[in-house]
């Protein structure tokens, strides 16, 4: 007989489901998707029981010209409990999403609804739909303790926010993304929008943010466990490019910001590039070096001001952060150092009538609509960010790559592993379930090594959960739940333990009346 093969289990982004031994992880899955009106959530809709038997499926869109074009007929959202994950394939321009709008014209908000875990890559996300109108969220985060990833793609125009952050125990994952265009009124354009929840872990690396009318990511009086920001370029920022709060662990290395903060005006409240809430008995720490902060106050006198402006931009930090930098000894690391972008925001060419979010704000300080002049483009595709390599950033690099996204110098990013630092676990079980096929009644049994916030519940072939057999707090340990199946029909169901919003493990049970 053949000796079958050893398994083990996977966590974090995908499930372990069984077919033939305890642990079996199903092959990867690839499912392609046309370009079109509907197609992809067409694709979507009739593949979710294939999704739900093998959740290592990847849906493929395509790279190509200017028709590589997905309309979405509606927000993309509700694709079940299982993980989804989309990726373009192919060479040419990144495929669109675009959003249509209803038949009576109005608008649908917002682009994605991620309520499981959803990892993008490689993907244009035009934020203006069908009818030339920006929607006001991209990408909104809508259940507790799931995983979102979002990797080389490109997002141009939002009139709030491109992450909106609506649930709490999430992890954030940005990287090598350009990010530009999001404006409304001042205080309510921002990159990553936290409102009021706990973020557990925020990755944003090799990223590019220019034009963001307020800030990069804004705390709305929520935790952020830990964040990790290394490697990204910020321009045209309108207030802090991050106002941190209640955070807990923040590393802010090897990042370029140019010409930010253009709402200062001088005002201590609006001018720190960077702050961060003071908060006693937390263990609270913060890693902040080798950045460079530069505004070419000459050029922007020029360009946005009358002779009454006042504006002050030499950045700084809140004192609590400053404090952080100083114990570290790593003060001197940070500079401001002039560079010279190949081609910046405001160099591109008027013919195609695109506006400075910037100029905008200066020629009406006191607007707080959307502005007909900033016209809904691709601009971000118009800009080159790459600066002189004989700025002091260029080598300024702990790693000794140039500060700033490293993609405009035809680098990669670091690529630093986050496992470690989010809030999954380190050695669980779940076993099979006994009896299996079973009639009515099966029991289940799994173990905790450590406490956590454990969640046990059954799924049908569709991904639609049935029951929560544990859903609270529990301590180290072995369990046991028994599965009451009296009133369903017979068939394949699954089984899925978390713990502290990671998958652990799911398998699948026969169900046979």
């Amino acid at each position: 007989m053949k000796k079958r093969r050893a398994c083990t289990s996977r966590t974090v982004f995908v499930l372990a489901l069984i077919f033939g031994c305890s642990s079996f992880v199903s092959a990867q899955r690839y499912v392609d998707v046309q370009a079109g009106f509907g197609t992809l959530q067409a694709v979507l809709s009739a593949d979710s029981s294939n999704r739900v038997a093998n959740p290592n499926t990847i849906y493929n869109v395509h790279r190509g010209t200017k028709d590589s074009v997905y309309y979405l007929t509606s927000t993309l959202t509700d694709w079940g409990t299982m993980p989804l994950h989309i990726q373009s394939i192919g060479a040419g321009q990144l495929p669109a999403f675009i959003l249509t709008t209803l038949s009576d014209g109005t608008s649908i908000s917002p682009m994605i609804s991620a309520k499981a875990n959803f990892t993008l890559k490689g993907v244009f996300l035009n934020g203006v739909n069908t009818l030339g109108v920006p929607v006001d969220r991209v990408l909104r985060v809508q259940n507790d303790s799931i995983t979102v990833t979002v990797d080389s793609c490109q997002v141009n125009v939002s009139s709030q926010s491109f992450v909106r952050v609506d649930n709490t125990h999430v992890r954030i994952h940005l990287k090598d993304c350009r990010v530009s265009n999001i404006y409304s009124d001042w205080s309510n354009a921002r990159g990553i929008d936290n409102r009021g929840v706990v973020i557990d872990t925020l990755t944003v690396e090799g990223c590019s943010f220019c034009r963001i009318g307020y800030r990069v990511y804004r705390d709305g009086g929520g935790i952020l466990n830990y964040a990790y920001i290394n490697h990204n370029t910020f321009t045209e920022i309108g207030s802090s490019i991050f106002a941190f709060a209640n955070a807990l662990n923040v590393t802010y290395t090897n990042n370029l910001a140019v010409n930010c903060e253009f709402l200062g005006q001088g005002v201590s409240s609006q001018g720190r590039l960077l702050s961060m809430t003071p908060l006693p008995g937390t263990g609270q720490t913060a890693y902040i070096a080798h950045n460079v902060f530069y505004a070419d106050t000459a050029a922007l006198f020029t360009a946005y001001h009358t002779s009454s402006d006042t504006t002050v931009f030499a950045p700084w930090f809140s004192d609590t952060l400053l404090a952080f930098i100083s114990n570290a000894g790593t003060e001197s690391t940070n500079i401001g150092s002039p560079v010279t972008f190949a081609m910046p925001p405001n160099d591109v060419p008027n013919a195609i009538k695109l506006d400075s979010i910037v100029r905008w704000y200066w020629r009406n300080p006191n607007v707080n609509t959307n502005d007909a002049s900033i016209l809904n483009v691709d601009s971000i595709h118009l800009v080159n960010l790459a600066y002189n390599t004989d700025a002091a950033a260029y080598t300024w690099g702990s790693d000794g790559k140039p500060v700033g996204a490293t993609e405009w110098f035809g680098l990669t990013s670091t690529g630093v592993t986050h496992d470690a630092v989010t809030s999954g676990p380190a050695r669980f079980s779940l076993e099979n379930n006994y009896p299996n096929p079973f009639n009515p009644t099966t029991t289940i049994r799994y173990s905790l090594s450590k406490t956590g916030q454990v969640t046990l519940a059954i799924f049908d072939i569709f991904g639609r959960e049935i029951q929560r057999l544990a859903d609270g707090t529990q301590s180290a340990g072995s369990y046991r739940a028994v599965f009451d199946a009296h009133s369903l029909a017979s068939g394949i169901y699954f089984y899925r333990l978390m713990v502290n919003g990671n998958v652990i493990e799911a398998k699948k049970m026969l169900l046979l009346k």
